[in-house]
């Protein structure tokens, strides 16, 4: 099982906040590069919003791979260790995803909260 698919089905949703995430983070940072355009505060707060999101989805999925595991042990008696840790892959993989962009988003708001007020105060 490769990392991608051990992200199950909450990896699209998980990528889409990432997607959308990245262009609020591109279009934040050209904002204070570009001359007389004004801070937008809400598209900054937004990043963090999105990784917010995005960790809760990742929860979402850690929760989703426990009840995979929890009914795949309850249908069978004897489980293989491949299967153990596909369903452990499931469950830690889309927290960490989900986590590392909020990670991801937390660096980027505090840098861009930082450079919008050093903009301001020039």
């Amino acid at each position: 099982m490769s990392f991608f698919d051990s992200l199950g089905l909450i990896q699209y949703p998980i990528w889409l906040v990432l997607a959308l995430m990245l262009v609020q983070i591109v279009r934040a940072t050209i904002d204070l590069f570009r001359p007389g355009s004004p801070t937008v505060v809400l598209r900054i707060h937004s990043i963090l919003i999105l990784g917010g999101l995005a960790a809760c989805l990742g929860v979402l999925g850690s929760l989703i791979g426990v009840w995979m595991v929890a009914d795949v042990i309850s249908q069978v008696t004897e489980v293989s260790a491949s299967l153990t840790w596909s369903g452990i892959q499931v469950t830690l993989g889309s927290s960490v995803v989900g986590f590392l962009i909020l990670g991801v988003a937390s660096i980027a708001w505090l840098a861009l909260q930082y450079a919008s007020g050093r903009r301001d105060a020039a």
